[in-house]
C-alpha cells in the first residue's frame, strides 16, 4: 500500500511541478528578459556540479537504512546515520570552498560569452545558489531516511508545499523588481525551512538519532565502495544533463540568449524525466527487500517489465503529444523567439522515453551491488558527449548540442545498459522489449494519427491547443484501457481508484 500511496503522491507532486513551470516560467522570462534568464540558467547549471559532492552516499542511505529495517536492526541504523551525518557536514563545508573557487574563475571561463555586467550577476547568483546547495547536502541524510522509512506523505507532501511557497516568493520577488537575485534568495529560504523540518521529523517523529561510537571500519569501507561507483554514475548523469549549457557559455560568443533558448528546451525535458522517474525513490526500499529475499532472475525481470510498462504508458503519450503540438506550445508558452527550444526538447525527450522505462534496472543493480561495470561504461560514454557537443555546436549551437547529448544517451543509457542487464541480471532483451511495448505501441500509433488529424481543425491559441491535446489524450486513454493494459495493470489502476474513492 505504501507504494500505491507513494505513487499517487509522486504524480501529484509532478502535477504541481509541471503546472508551476507552465505558469511561472513565462512570467520569469518576460520579467527577466532572455539575456538575464540565460545567465540565471547558466549559474544553476554550473552550481549543479556542486551537488556531485553527494558522492553517491545519498543512494546508500536509502539502501542501507532499508536493509537494516528489514533486519530490525535499530542500532545499526543509528550508527549508519552517525557516519553519513558526519560525512555530509564535511561535504557541506567543502561545497562552500569549491563554490568560492567557481565564483572566482567564473569571469575567466565565461567572460568570452557574457558581458561584464552579466558576469557579475552570474557570480552573485552562484553565491546564493551555492549556499542553498550546501544546506541541501548537509541534510541529505535526513531526507533519504524519510524515504527509506517509506514516509512518502512527508517527503512528497513536503516537496509540494515547497513548490507552492517557492512560487509565491518568486512572484513577490519579481513584482518588487528583485530580478533573478530575488528568485535565488526565495529558493534559499524555502530550502532552509524544508531541510530544518526533515531533521526535526527524523529526530522526533521517526525517533532515529545518530550514534557516533562503535562503528566498524569494514562497514565504512563497504559504504565507500558502494557509493563511489554510484558517484561515477552521478558524474556521468550530471555531465550529460548540463554540460551543453556550460560549453555553450564557454565557447560561443554572446551566448546568453542561446543558453536561454537551450535552457527552455532542457527544462521541459527535466520535467519529462521527473514524470518518468517518479517511481525511483518509492521503489528502492522494495527493490532492496526483493534482493535481500533472494529474488530470482525471473522475479527481477517481471518487476522490471511491470514497473517499466507503467512508466512507458505515461511517458509515451507525453512524448507523442509534444511531437505533434510541442512547437505550438513553445510559441504560446515562451514566445516565438524561443521556438528552437522545441527541437532541443524533442531530441532529448526521445532518448528519455527509453531511459526512464528502464530505470528500474539501475535500482536493481544498485541493490545487488552489481553496478561497477555500469559506472565505468557510462562515464566513458560522457566523454563522447563532450567531444560531439564541442564539434556540433560549431555547426549549429542549439541543435548540435542536443544531438551530441542524444547520441551519448542512447549509447550509454540504453545500448550499454541493455548489455549490462543481459550480463548481470540474465535478462532476455528481446523478450523484455516485446513485453515492455506490448499493447502500448499500437495505442500510441493510433493516437498520433488522431492527433495529426486534429491539427487540421483550425483550433488555435491556448484553448485550441488544450482541446486538441486533451482529445488526443482521451483517445489514447480509451485505447490503453481496452487494448493496452494487461491484467496486473488493470488491477493496479482500479485499486488506486478504489483507494481514492474510499479516502473521499
Amino acid at each position: 500500500m505504501n507504494r500505491k500511496i507513494g505513487t499517487i503522491l509522486s504524480y501529484t507532486l509532478i502535477m504541481f511541478e509541471v503546472l508551476s513551470a507552465l505558469l511561472l516560467t513565462p512570467f520569469i522570462i518576460r520579467n527577466l528578459g532572455q539575456a538575464e534568464y540565460g545567465v540565471y540558467k547558466l549559474a544553476t547549471a554550473v552550481n549543479s556540479y556542486l551537488l556531485l559532492f553527494d558522492l553517491g552516499i545519498g543512494n546508500a542511505v536509502v539502501k542501507y537504512v532499508s536493509k537494516f529495517r528489514v533486519e530490525n536492526s535499530l542500532e545499526q541504523n543509528r550508527k549508519f546515520l552517525g557516519v553519513v551525518n558526519i560525512f555530509y557536514l564535511m561535504i557541506a563545508a567543502i561545497t562552500l570552498i569549491f563554490g568560492g573557487i567557481l565564483i572566482a574563475v567564473f569571469p575567466k571561463v565565461f567572460g568570452n560569452g557574457l558581458t561584464k555586467e552579466q558576469v557579475i550577476l552570474g557570480q552573485k547568483l552562484l553565491c546564493v545558489i551555492m549556499i542553498g546547495s550546501s544546506v541541501t547536502l548537509g541534510t541529505t541524510a535526513y531526507g533519504n531516511v524519510i524515504i527509506a522509512y517509506e514516509k512518502f506523505c512527508v517527503s512528497k507532501g513536503g516537496a509540494i508545499v515547497q513548490i507552492i511557497v517557492r512560487i509565491c516568493l518568486t512572484i513577490c520577488a519579481l513584482k518588487f523588481g528583485l530580478g533573478s537575485f530575488g528568485i535565488v534568495i526565495a529558493n534559499l529560504i524555502v530550502t532552509v525551512l524544508c531541510r530544518a523540518y526533515y531533521v526535526y521529523y527524523v529526530f522526533f517523529r521517526i525517533q532515529l538519532r545518530p550514534v557516533y561510537k562503535g562503528v566498524e571500519f569494514s562497514f565504512i569501507k563497504e559504504i565507500v565502495i558502494y557509493s563511489s561507483l554510484i558517484f561515477l554514475q552521478m558524474i556521468a548523469t550530471q555531465l550529460n544533463s548540463s554540460v551543453d549549457q556550460v560549453l555553450l557559455g564557454a565557447l560561443l560568443p554572446s551566448s546568453a540568449v542561446v543558453i536561454a533558448v537551450y535552457g527552455i528546451g532542457t527544462q521541459i525535458v527535466q520535467y519529462f524525466q521527473t514524470i518518468g522517474l517518479a517511481f525511483n525513490d518509492i521503489l528502492m526500499p522494495g527493490i532492496v527487500k526483493l534482493v535481500e529475499k533472494k529474488g530470482t532472475s525471473s522475479d527481477i525481470t517481471a518487476e522490471m517489465v511491470r514497473i517499466g510498462r507503467i512508466v512507458l504508458i505515461v511517458t509515451s503519450i507525453i512524448w507523442g503529444g509534444f511531437l505533434i503540438y510541442g512547437k505550438e506550445f513553445i510559441v504560446l508558452w515562451a514566445g516565438k523567439e524561443n521556438e528552437e527550444a522545441y527541437q532541443v526538447a524533442l531530441i532529448l525527450m526521445t532518448s528519455y522515453v527509453f531511459i526512464t522505462a528502464e530505470a528500474i534496472g539501475t535500482q536493481v543493480l544498485w541493490a545487488m551491488n552489481q553496478h561497477k561495470e555500469q559506472a565505468y561504461l557510462k562515464f566513458i560514454i560522457v566523454i563522447l558527449n563532450i567531444a560531439l557537443t564541442v564539434i556540433l555546436i560549431k555547426w549549429n549551437p542549439i541543435i548540435g548540442a542536443a544531438i551530441g547529448t542524444f547520441v551519448s544517451l542512447m549509447i550509454g543509457d540504453v545500448c550499454v545498459m541493455n548489455f549490462i542487464f543481459y550480463r548481470k541480471l540474465k535478462i532476455n532483451i528481446f523478450q523484455y522489449y516485446k513485453n515492455l511495448f506490448r499493447g502500448i505501441l499500437p495505442c500510441l500509433i493510433v493516437s498520433l494519427f488522431v492527433g495529426q488529424i486534429l491539427q487540421y481543425t483550425g483550433l488555435n491559441g491556448w484553448v485550441g491547443l488544450t482541446i486538441k491535446a486533451l482529445s488526443m489524450a482521451v483517445v489514447y486513454g480509451i485505447l490503453i484501457l481496452f487494448f493496452g493494459l494487461n491484467k496486473y495493470e488493470k488491477k493496479f489502476m482500479f485499486s488506486i481508484i478504489r483507494k481514492s474513492n474510499k479516502d473521499l
